[in-house]
This record gives C-alpha cells, structure tokens and sequence, in this order.
C-alpha cells in the first residue's frame, strides 16, 4: 500500500482541540482508498474510510479532495505532519489587536454581560487559549443571537471579524444579528456572505432576510423586482401586473402542474412579497397539503417569517404545525413527531422571548397567531383517567401557543408540558362560568399596543380570542375613549356578546339625548348583543317621525343580520307613508344591497328585504325600472327573483308591457314560487284578447315545458287562444305536432301534447292535413299515435284508405285505430277480396283481438273457393302457433285436388313440428309412386327422422313411406336407402333399428340396389 497524499488538520477553539487526517493511499495499480482519523489531540483517534472498496485513482482523489475541503469549510486549518507536535503558523505581519468596545452609557446589566461575553471570545486566541480568559457558560451562537433580538449596536465591531471562517451555524446567527443590529458597516460583509455561492442555502437565506432589513425601500425594490424576473414566466407577468386575482389563478395552475419544484417558487414570492403577490401566497399556506417538499418550503417561510417579525405568516404556519399531523413512517424525516412537536415549542418560544424582552413586536405576532384560529377548530372537551386520576380537558385543550397566550396566568387551566396541551386545573370543569380576571400573558404589553387587540376583535372568528381581547380593552379607558364611531359600531356588529357587549357600554356614554350620532344608534339596532337591540328599538320608537325619512337608516336597519331587526324596519315602513323620493331611494339602496348578497345563508336576509321594499314601492312599482327588475330576476338567489317577480306583477300591463325574456325567465325558473309568480302575471296578461294573442309564441312555448305546473296552468290559456284565433290555433297544433314527432321531449311531455291537441285544441285539428294524421299514426311514439287516433276517429270518414293501410291499422298499438280499421274492413270486403294476399297480413298481428277479429273475419266473410293456394301456404307459413292452426283448418277446408302435390312441396318446407306431421297425411295420396317427388322431399324426410324427443309420429309415417316406397320401385328404393343409410348414422340409437331393418327390406325387395354395410353373421361361442 503506498501513501500519495497525507492532510492534517486542527480545529482550536474555546475547550475544543481537535484533529482530523486524511490519507489517500494506493492498494493497486491504478486503484485507490481515502481514509481518515480523527479525535481529541493528544488521544488515540478512530480509523474510518471514505471508500469501503478500492476506486479508481481518479474517483479517490475527488474524495480525497472534497473531504478535505469540508472540514477547511466547518473551521479546521492546515497543521503540520500527521503524528507530529503542531505549533501555530508564524503570522506574516503583526496580527491587528482584537477589537474591543466600551458599554455605552445606560446599557442595561443584561447587554453589558451580552457585550462582555463578546468581547471576551474575540480576545481568545483561535490556537492556545489564554489562562486569563474564562470558558463561556453558553454557546457563543447563543450569545450572538440573544444580542440581535436586543438588537444591541455595539456589538456590530464585536460581530464583523466572526464572519472569517465562521462555521455555517455561526455564520447564519452573525447574519441574522448584523440584520438587527447592523449599520451600513454590515452590509458589504453581508453581501458578501449572499454571494458566496459556496456558502450553504439556509446561511444565504438568512443573509437575504438581514440584507432586506437593512436596505432602504429603494434597494429592497430593485431586488423584489430581480427576484420577480427570475420567476417562472406564467407566474411572472400576472404577479408583475398587480393583479391579485389573476396572479392566484396563475400560481394555482403552477402548483397544480404537477413538477417537483413546483412549491419552490413559494419561496421567491415571499420576498417579492407585493400586494398583488401576499392575498394568493397566504391562502396557498392555509391550505397547500402537507408533503415532504411543502414542508421543507413551510420551514423555510416559517423561519422567514420569525425573522421579520411578519405576523400573519407567522401565524398562519405555527396554525398548520398545530393542525396538521405527522407524515407517518414513510417519511421518517421529513414532519416527524419530534419535529412538529419541536416546531410548536418555537412557536411559543418565540412568542415568550419577545414579551420577556418587553418587544413591540410581541404583540403584532401574538395576533398573527391568534387569528389563524377560528371557532372550526373546536376540539371538544373531553375526559381521561378515572377515579380520582380522572383528569378534564376544555375544548381548546390541543393548542400549545394558542393556549400560551390566552390561559398562561388563567386559575382554571394548567400547562402540561410533555403533550403540550393544556387541560383543567383543580375544581373546574368544562362549560362552567369563566373568572372575571385576566388569564392572558404579558397583559402589561397587550395593554401598552392596545390597537392590536382592537384588531382581534374586529378580524377574529374565534369566540375565546374575543373573551380574551374584550376584557384586556376595557383595561384601557384612554383607548376606548379615543374610539371613533364606525369603530365602536364594529364592535356592536360582531357575533359575539363580549365584543357587542362591550360595544354597547361605549355607545351608551356617546349617544345624547336626541340618540345622536345617529350612525351609532344604527349600530347599536344592528348590535348582536340582543339587551342592545331591544334598547334600540325603545329609542327608535319615539324617534320614528325623524328616522322615517332618513333611507339610508331605514335601509341599514332592513339589511341587518338579525331578524328582529329587519322586522322592525318592515313594520316601520308600512306603519308610514313615504314620500316619492324618500321611497325611490330607499328601494335603490335596498335594491343594492341585495345584489350584493351571494350565498344561500343571506337568503332570510333577502327575503326580509323583499318585504321592505315591497312595502316601500306601495301597490305601483313606478319607482322601480324595468332595468332593476331585469337584475333581480338574473340574480342567483331564489329570494331576490321572487322580488323582481312581484314588481313586475304590480306593473300596469296596459302600458308597462312585459318582455317575453322575462315572463318566461320566471315561469322556467326552477324555484317553485317564482314559477307561481310568473304563471300569475301569464294569467294577468291573458285577460284581454290583444295581450292573450301577442304572447302565443311564449304559450306554445311553455306547452313544451319541462316543469309539470308550468303546462298545466298554459293549457286554459291555449284554450282561449284557439277560441280568439282559428289560425293561432293552426300554428300551435302544427307546432306541437312538430315537436311531438321529433321524439325529443323530456318524460312527461308527449302525453301532455297529446292531451292537449285532444282536449283544448281539438278545434283546431279540423285544419290539419290527412297525411298528418298517417304520420302520427305511423309514429313509433305512442303519445303520437294517440294523437292520431284522435284524428282517425273525428275525421275518418274523409280519409283516403286503401288496404295495406287498413291491415296495418288493424293490428295497430292503439285499441280505437283497430276497432276504426276493423270497421273499415267490414265495410269493404269487395276490396279486400281482391286484394286477400295482402289482407291475411293481419294474422300475424301481436295483438290477440286483432287476430281473433282476423279469424272471425276471413272464416265467416269468404269462402273457400276465395282462398289461392298461395294464401292459404302463407297463412300457415305464419310464426305462431294459433294461426298455423287455422292454417292448416283453411287448408283443409280450401283443398282442391289439383294443388295437391304443390301443396305437399310447400308444407314440407315449414320447420314447425304441427305444419311437418300436418304434410305426412299428403304423402301417401301424392307422393307415393312418384320417385321424382319422393326425390324432392327428401330434405324434408331428413329435418323429420332427425328430430330428437318430439315428432314421433310424423317419424313413424315418414319411416313407414320410405319402407313402402323402397320396396316398390327400384327408384324409390335408392332415393329411400340414400335417406335412411345417411340418418342411421346421426340419428338416436333407438332409432337406428328402425333404419337398419327398412333398408334390410328393401334390398331384399330390390335386389339390384347395392346395399350400403355388411351383414356379419353372429357368432357362436361354445363352452369348453
């Protein structure tokens, strides 16, 4: 083994003197090891290698190198020889003195220990330690951090030189300090640190953070406008628009497109950070599903977010690490159980290291993370343990910070630290009543940054967050009593009594004796907290003279969220009488508010409002354009179109005429009471005979319509257009007709036509062409045929029939249309005789009665002689079984001599067991003596002996033929041997006796014939 290259280096620093040496060694030509030691100077060191197997020189000295390179990197340096006593290097010039730095006068005891501590490990030296310098009781990255969150200036001097050769952990705490505490000073060192693209991700990104913090807004514009040019172009050109709705359409596609750095860009959109970018950004944190790759981002963000102390970000993370589970075993490192449970104590660490400090920022973050939370994220109270272990939990209980902030000093609640979550302390027990003291921590600053709990109670769905914050602001008079008006009328507005409560009390020391400002009492009628409403509603009352003219009061109350409010308003407008003005803009402010409600929740509100504006606009709706009602009726919710509906129907239809659009927008609508409104004004327009004829496109239309009321209330109306307008008549039934035979129509509809043109438009059928009713008759829809019938019936004497169409009306699916057929065949027996072939067609109706009227027909209206054989062949052709019988009765009572042989040829062609044994009684009065005809039915002898289990006795006769016939003629006998030797080897074996012994008598009657297998004579055996 031959050593090619040998490295020692030494790491010395503070109680750290440690060694580590590589060696790149050749095993073999051209194949090569790394190994290395490493330990405690002055102790045996451990062996391990870097190549468990030899590798190529080339592979080993790419190891070699970037091993070493690495531990150049994390702060060791060149020593001498592996084994040999290493002495410092002789500096090349006298080393600058380390810097120092005096305490600034009013430094607190704290920063001068921070500074002293400092200051003490800049004066080590990095080889030998001094015997005068004392060990640090803490980590210096500790220290380095402790002095950016005091954000202690006098430390930059102390912070700068550390950078040199400073570890990735020390490099990110210098960077994140100098980002606090810096000056301009820091920036050069820190860009230095960003740019260096050796340095690892997570110390660039810190350096970004410190950099951002301390440029002016100028330069922290010209680096979001970079970071915005270098993201991918789909996401670029919205973000860089300032359009915040397209920009999160955008980043929607870009995450849903399914590439694996597609969480990345997270990352570059939050130092971007811009108004169009934030909206899109936090709603992707709240709901983005967590994965490796999104945690990893989320981490980032989360650390980010700590640092500029941003937060709703912040927040919003520490939100999804209380929520969200583990990632499960699959991904063992990537959201463990130690991790998150980790990432939660940071939370409250950070939270708790800002309010020891007494920070400003303390707040503004504590509301971040309170108004992540929303009443949805209820866990429920619960019990565990029994006896007296029996331990209660209230419904917050899984929350760490959440609970931190709120029930720190709480007498009711207690931490418990390994589960991180609190549960009861003591007596108390879920749902009983809360103590009057404060329970949160650091109330002192809460109090000093009394606008943030101002901003809880206005932004927070959270009801313990507003129990929380509204007792916390009644400790702060100055603040409340600075208040304007829309913030006290927030406060009456929100959901939850302990904000409208406290809302309450500060109207009652506003408002004066006239209930002035007028805007508070309206907020106080709109106040959740119902002692409010009603004290409201008392002042209300003796002002109604003064508010009844004031709409935008009127339209406040008519709009609120409660419904006693509403009431209210309903009551107090129809209790007056309004102007025209007052009214005209009540309804447009109401008008306008409905528009603006979206969701099935607003739909009690709606419909309250309807009622107020109804009230307001009177009998007329002169007050309302046709362009207002068109709106209404557009609008998604039910409640808002029932109010264009009845403001069209106040309309003077003589002279207020209604666009058919609209009529039949309401009466298509799917909601059932705005289809009643609009069959109401149909019916209003229907009253005179000019209106009723101008809407006959819209009510041939509805005849049409899907919805069941709909046609039933148009029917009457059609019934009165037909009586005003024989030709408005015409072209509704020639429209419907139309629409009936296309076969298109939903279920329902076709039977609802065919009611109609037989019922309230049956006058107007008179007009109708006879091919239509053939068409309808033809139809295969059965709601036409009906329709058909109709006509058949009232107009068949003046129809045009020839045969075919009555044997096909006779066995139609319509019971009238047959019986009218039959009739008609009654009536024309000269015709049908001539034309008998076609009319036999009748039988094979799958009606019974028509082929019982068929029999009854043809047996008792002709006679035999008018029966050909063709016919009569025909009928007994027929598939069923009743009309081959009268088949076969005609045939025997039709027979003439002379078709005979004919006859016997066309029944043997039939493969029905009944017409084949019927042919057998024809066989000996045709057939017999007649080889040539024996010849022709011999397929028909074979479909008869083939026969398995049925036909016996046509088998019999057609065995009995064959024999007889065999044994006449030699003629006969070939064609009968041909026959029987071909089924004695097909045929059952009962049978094939049978065969055997005819053909043994035939050659025995005909000599000459060869026969077709050979007699053995049996065999006799004897016993020995």
């Amino acid at each position: 083994m031959k050593l090619l290259e040998q490295v020692a280096l030494l790491f010395q620093e503070g109680k750290s003197d440690k060694v580590y040496e590589v060696d790149l060694l050749e095993v073999s030509p051209g194949q090569c090891v790394v190994n290395f030691r490493y330990g405690r100077r002055g102790t045996p060191l451990k062996d391990g290698s870097k190549t468990p197997v030899p590798v190529p020189q080339a592979e080993a000295k790419r190891v070699f190198d970037k091993l070493v390179q690495s531990k150049l990197d994390s702060g060791y340096v060149r020593g001498g020889a592996p084994g040999t006593p290493v002495s410092p290097p002789a500096p090349r010039a006298p080393a600058a003195p380390p810097p120092t730095v005096e305490a600034p006068a009013g430094m607190s005891p704290r920063e001068s220990a921070l500074l002293a501590q400092l200051q003490q490990e800049t004066s080590a030296r990095r080889w030998f330690r001094r015997a005068d310098v004392r060990a640090q009781p803490r980590a210096l990255e500790r220290v380095i951090w402790r002095a950016g969150e005091l954000r202690l200036r006098a430390a930059e001097p102390l912070l700068l030189p550390l950078l040199d050769r400073a570890t990735p952990l020390r490099a990110y705490t210098v960077a994140a300090a100098l980002g606090r505490l810096g000056s301009e000073k820091s920036v050069s060192a820190l860009g230095r640190l960003y740019g260096d693209a050796r340095a690892p991700d997570m110390v660039r990104r810190m350096a970004t953070e410190a950099l951002l913090q301390l440029s002016d807004e100028a330069t922290r514009a010209d680096f979001r406008r970079d970071v915005l040019e270098k993201l991918p172009p789909a996401v670029r050109e919205p973000a860089r628009a300032g359009d915040a709705e397209a920009f999160g359409k955008a980043l929607d596609a870009h995450l849903a497109s399914g590439k694996a750095d597609a969480l990345e860009v997270l990352e570059p959109l939050y130092l971007v950070d811009s108004e169009a970018v934030r909206p899109a950004l936090l709603r992707v944190l709240r709901t983005v599903p967590f994965s490796v790759q999104s945690v990893k981002v989320l981490r980032h963000l989360f650390k980010a977010a700590e640092y500029r102390y941003d937060g709703e970000v912040f927040g919003l993370i520490a939100w999804r690490y209380e929520k969200e589970r583990t990632l499960g075993s699959s991904r063992p490192r990537a959201y463990t159980w130690e991790t998150r449970k980790f990432l939660r104590r940071r939370v409250w660490r950070t939270l708790r290291r800002l309010g020891e400090l007494e920070s400003p920022d303390f707040v503004r973050m504590a509301v971040g993370v309170l108004l992540a939370f929303s009443d949805e994220d209820t866990a429920g109270p619960r019990t565990t343990g029994w006896g007296r272990h029996q331990q209660h939990w209230d419904t917050w209980w899984p929350y760490w910070a959440f609970n931190q902030l709120l029930f720190r000093e709480s007498p009711r609640y207690e931490p418990v630290d390994n589960s991180l979550a609190f549960r009861c302390k003591g007596a108390y027990r879920p749902g009983e009543r809360a103590p009057e003291a404060r329970e949160e921590s650091f109330p002192k600053l809460w109090e000093r940054t009394p606008a943030g709990l101002l901003h809880l109670l206005d932004e927070s769905v959270c009801a313990p967050v507003h129990d929380f914050a509204s007792r916390a602001l009644r400790a702060c008079p100055d603040f409340l009593a600075r208040l304007d008006v829309d913030a006290v009328a927030m406060l009456l507005e929100r959901p939850y009594e302990s904000t409208a409560r406290l809302g309450f009390e500060l109207a009652l020391q506003r408002l004066d004796a006239r209930r002035e400002p007028r805007a508070l009492l309206l907020a106080v009628a709109r106040s959740s907290y119902a002692p409010a409403r009603q004290q409201a509603f008392r002042w209300m009352d003796e002002l109604r003279h003064v508010l009844i003219e004031d709409s935008g009061f009127i339209a406040g109350l008519a709009t609120a969220r409660q419904a006693d409010t509403r009431a209210y308003a309903a009551n107090l407008v129809r209790g007056s009488v309004l102007s025209e003005q007052t009214a005209r803009t009540l309804v447009g402010r109401l008008v306008a508010a409905l528009l603006q409600l979206k969701t099935k929740e607003d739909g009690p509100i709606a419909s309250d409002v309807a009622r107020v504006v109804l009230a307001a606009v009177g009998p007329s709706s002169r007050v309302v354009g046709l362009d207002v009602v068109r709106d209404l009726l557009a609008h998604p919710m039910p409640e808002v179109q029932e109010l264009g509906g009845e403001l069209l129907l106040r309309r003077d239809l003589r002279t207020e005429p209604v666009p058919d659009a609209l009529l039949l927008l309401l009466v298509q609508s799917e909601h059932a009471p705005l289809r009643a409104l609009g069959l109401r004004l149909l019916a209003l327009l229907a009253e005179s005979e000019a209106t009723l004829l101008a809407q006959e496109e819209l009510l041939i239309r509805l005849a049409t319509s899907p919805v069941p009321d709909v046609r039933a209330a148009v029917r009457p109306l059609l019934g009165r257009l037909v009586a005003a307008s024989s030709s408005a008549g015409a072209r509704a039934v020639e429209s419907l007709l139309a629409a009936l035979l296309r076969r298109r129509l939903p279920e329902g509809i076709p039977a609802h036509i065919a009611a109609l043109l037989s019922g309230e438009l049956a006058p107007a059928l008179a007009a109708l062409p006879a091919e239509t009713a053939w068409r309808l008759l033809e139809s295969e829809d059965g709601d036409a045929q009906t329709v058909g019938a109709a006509l058949l019936a009232r107009h068949g004497a003046v129809l045009t029939v020839d045969v075919p169409r009555a044997v096909r009306l006779a066995g139609h699916d319509v019971l009238a249309v047959r019986e009218w057929a039959w009739r008609w065949l009654e009536a024309h027996v000269p015709e049908v005789r001539a034309e008998l072939a076609t009319a036999v067609g009748l039988l094979d109706s799958r009606w019974d009665d028509a082929r019982a009227f068929g029999f009854r027909y043809f047996r008792e209206r002709f006679t035999p002689e008018d029966f050909s054989l063709e016919v009569l062949v025909s009928v007994a052709d027929s598939v069923r079984k009743d009309v081959q019988a009268f088949g076969r009765e005609m045939l025997t009572r039709s027979f003439r001599e002379e078709d005979g042989p004919a006859l016997l040829l066309r029944l043997s062609e039939h493969p029905a067991p009944a017409v084949q044994l019927f042919a057998t009684t024809y066989l000996d009065r045709f057939a017999s003596g007649k080889p040539e005809l024996a010849e022709q039915l011999a397929p028909y002898f074979i479909r008869v002996l083939s026969q398995v289990n049925k036909g016996r006795i046509a088998r019999q006769r057609v065995l009995g033929f064959l024999q007889r016939e065999g044994r006449s003629t030699e003629a006969s006998g070939r064609v009968a041997l041909e026959v029987l030797h071909r089924m004695s080897a097909t045929i059952a074996i009962e049978h094939r006796a049978a065969a055997l012994e005819a053909m043994l008598s035939i050659v025995k009657a005909q000599p000459s014939l060869p026969i077709p297998f050979v007699v053995r004579p049996v065999e006799v055996r004897r016993a020995v």
